[in-house]
């Protein structure tokens, strides 16, 4: 089975709306046949999608400057590059290998969301995978690249990204 590049966070409240939303725009976007792979967190949707993610979260932030009424039930689309288990060692390796691709001169910063883990604070986390990473200077405002961890119970999604690859609907909205 293949494996979601994209997660997608909604208003777990209106799962059915949300996910027609998703449908719609990812149609407005060329996406034609999404996937919708069983989250073990409500509010997320992971989605296989035959696109490059990143190409879809840039032209959905194109559409939701242009349309923002598109996106009412849909909050940030983030993709993801790899699956790994949110074993520390397994996240350490998958960082390393990522964190190859940031040059000496970029700044870059590490975001971690967890949902159902409750093995190490975020801190931990962030303190354990960092040290790993020998390119660039850490910049929390600005950066270059982000690391981004998304760790779901036993999975964790792991993504070297630009700032413009994700797509917060609320910053793209209220900017």
């Amino acid at each position: 089975m293949e494996k979601p590049n994209l997660l997608i966070t909604y208003d777990m409240q209106s799962t059915r709306e949300s996910k027609e939303e998703v449908l719609r725009v990812l149609g407005r976007v060329r996406e034609e046949n999404p996937q919708f792979l069983r989250s073990q967190a409500r509010g997320i949707f992971l989605v296989v999608t035959s696109l490059d993610s990143r190409e879809i979260t840039r032209k959905l932030t194109q559409l939701c400057r242009e349309e923002p009424e598109n996106f009412w039930y849909t909050y940030n689309y983030v993709p993801i590059d790899i699956w790994a288990s949110s074993e520390l060692e397994e996240m350490e390796e998958n960082v390393k290998k990522l964190a190859e691709n940031i040059k000496k001169d970029e700044t870059w910063r590490m975001t971690v969301n967890k949902r159902f883990y409750n093995k190490y604070h975020t801190q931990e986390i962030i303190e354990a995978l960092a040290k790993y990473i020998s390119g660039g200077k850490v910049d929390l405002k600005n950066p270059q690249k982000i690391i981004q961890i998304e760790i779901i119970g036993k999975q964790a999604g792991i993504s070297l990204l630009e700032p413009r690859d994700i797509f917060s609907v609320s910053k793209v909205r209220y900017k």
